[in-house]
């Protein structure tokens, strides 16, 4: 099995990735594993020194939430309250924009040289949530807004034929999943209200939706929704699901080991898991595209470490691997042996 030190977060081509550690993007070659310096995220001197203490990354959340490439040489980065800026070829970072406070970018939603992305955060006032675009010549606009009192925050947003799909979160009965056309002038709820319709991850297929359940209390399942409405339970899952990834024949799902929802500061310290989470063991499977068949790929154990302080047990995928065949690149984060690192599983074992 390959490995690289740091968090792979992107392939920039079939043989090199954009790689972080310790505060720095690199340029990595993922044969040899050499690597060349992009820019490094800036940071006071402080945070700067925790970087080199694993334990501090994760304590303190120092590594990126999630990126999103606009085009060649330009990626989007959500890293410690801001999106960034960072230019490849140029090899220098810049501040694009300060998260809306008290909220977050879970995923970035790639489309015609754009981002798109939604409020992520606790809303406990359930204010309006907004949904924002970022062009490849850096304009930034809000594109719609939930009204007051309606959904929490945006897990994810899909691109589908017509327009876009959005998963909203989390137990409220607007939850669910929104259809919205091309320009954003039209979102409908499609599926709301129910536990089975809470997700993070999905992928139009052929007409609908295949999706994987993301309830820290309920049993979580892999289902599809087809172009009508109709829905299929595919499989029961491990536990729920916050990550996913896309390769030429295969779309990739991992499950979470996470603690139950609230219980306040004593929560923060529990090893206990929550009713929807079957074992302390993250489950990557693999569904391919031709006929929905599902297999497992990988499978890492969480590690000692109390998971809402600590973080979740999880596989994050890099973004940009479309188009690879035979292997998909994951960073395991709160799981033994492999936590700080990148590795390349096979998809046709």
């Amino acid at each position: 099995m390959k490995e690289i030190e740091g968090r792979l977060l992107y392939l920039i081509s079939e043989s090199r990735g954009l790689l972080f550690k310790q505060l720095a993007f690199y340029e990595i070659d993922l044969g040899s594993g050499e690597k060349t310096l992009i820019a490094n995220l800036p940071a006071d001197l402080k945070t700067r020194a925790l970087s080199h203490s694993r334990f501090a990354v994760r304590l303190l959340r120092l590594e990126p939430r999630c990126t999103g490439r606009l085009d060649e040489t330009h990626f989007a980065v959500c890293a410690l309250g801001k999106v960034w800026l960072l230019d490849t070829q140029k090899r220098r970072i810049s501040e694009l924009l300060k998260l809306r406070q008290g909220y977050n970018v879970l995923n970035f939603c790639e489309r015609e040289e754009s981002l798109f992305w939604g409020d992520y955060g606790w809303n406990p006032n359930h204010d309006e949530i907004n949904i924002y675009r970022l062009d490849s010549n850096l304009n930034k606009q809000i594109v719609y807004k939930f009204p007051h009192n309606s959904v929490r925050h945006i897990h994810n947003i899909i691109k589908d034929v017509d327009g876009f799909i959005v998963l909203a979160g989390d137990n409220e009965a607007k939850a669910g999943i929104y259809k919205a056309n091309a320009d954003w002038t039209e979102v409908k709820p499609w599926k709301c209200g129910e536990q089975k319709y809470r997700a993070v991850v999905g992928f139009s297929y052929k007409g609908g939706l295949l999706y994987a359940t993301d309830s820290v209390e309920k049993e979580n399942h892999l289902r599809y929704i087809s172009s009508n409405g109709d829905e299929k339970k595919l499989i029961a899952m491990n536990g729920s699901c916050i990550y996913g990834g896309e390769t030429k024949g295969y779309y990739v799902f991992s499950t979470t080991v996470e603690s139950p929802e609230g219980g306040g500061k004593l929560g923060m310290l529990s090893r206990k898991l929550g009713g929807g989470i079957k074992s302390d063991e993250v489950f990557v499977i693999a569904v391919s595209k031709e006929n929905l068949s599902i297999k497992e790929i990988g499978k890492f154990k969480k590690d000692f470490w109390p998971m809402k302080l600590m973080q979740y047990g999880q596989a994050i995928f890099a973004g940009g691997q479309e188009g690879a065949d035979t292997e998909i690149w994951c960073s395991p984060i709160s799981c033994v042996k492999y936590d700080g690192k990148s590795i390349c599983l096979k998809l046709n074992e």
